[in-house]
């Protein structure tokens, strides 16, 4: 089974869900900076979409704490602080290995396949050196998991901390090898693809383990040098 056929088969996305995904990318990737003022007209431009559709994405993207809407001042990118990367993490990591075990026990041999091969291109794109590609891969596998988890529940709730969490990690990375994070999805995958209940749960934890440690340390950098 595609990924895309996986995606399509649980969720339609309608105009407005494609003006989310389209402000969430460029939000994550950067390219919308925190701190910057945005406006209606703006993001209409940049995705291609109409104003009620942006209209209800901007209403989503301010509840989940990547834009802030200040009255009679307008909107804004909504500011990174490395202390609250840290809470996300700590808030992410129970929900990934619920949602883990989920799709370990609900996941057909397709979705099982496909899962691997998403691992396979953020490995792949780790490699080329293509953070934008990385990031889009990295986004792709986590929709893929939560799809196949079939607990639209924890998908919902996990969502918004891994997109924080795929933002905060773009900002603060540096000198950060992509590949550090590639390989620990692709050492999950393998778990989930090979029914593997236990070695599933230990990769959530390395993976989550990785990201907290490297959190914590911008945290302690950022005080430091306050």
């Amino acid at each position: 089974m595609a990924i895309e056929q996986i995606l399509a088969t649980h969720k339609k996305e309608s105009l407005a869900d494609k003006a989310y995904r389209l402000i969430e990318e460029l939000i994550v990737n950067l390219d919308l900076a925190p701190g910057m003022a945005l406006t209606e007209g703006d993001l209409c431009e940049r995705t291609g979409i109409g104003r009620t559709p942006v209209r209800e994405a901007i209403k989503r993207l301010s509840t989940e704490g990547l834009i802030v809407i200040r009255p009679r001042k307008g909107l804004f990118v909504s500011e990174i602080e490395t202390s609250e990367y840290v809470l996300v993490l700590e808030t992410r990591k129970p929900l990934e290995q619920l949602l883990v075990a989920s799709a370990v026990q609900r996941a057909t041999p397709e979705e099982r396949a496909a899962l691997h091969e998403c691992a396979e291109e953020i490995l792949a794109q780790a490699r080329a050196g293509d953070v934008k590609g990385y990031l889009r891969a990295d986004k792709v596998f986590d929709e893929v998991l939560c799809a196949v988890s079939r607990n639209p529940f924890t998908a919902r709730a996990v969502a918004p901390l891994q997109t924080m969490s795929r933002r905060a990690w773009s900002a603060f990375r540096g000198a950060e090898k992509l590949e550090d994070s590639a390989i620990r999805h692709h050492k999950l995958a393998e778990a989930v693809a090979n029914n593997d209940t236990e070695r599933a749960e230990a990769a959530t934890i390395e993976m989550m383990d990785h990201l907290t440690s490297f959190a914590v340390k911008q945290a302690e950098k950022t005080e430091s040098d306050a």
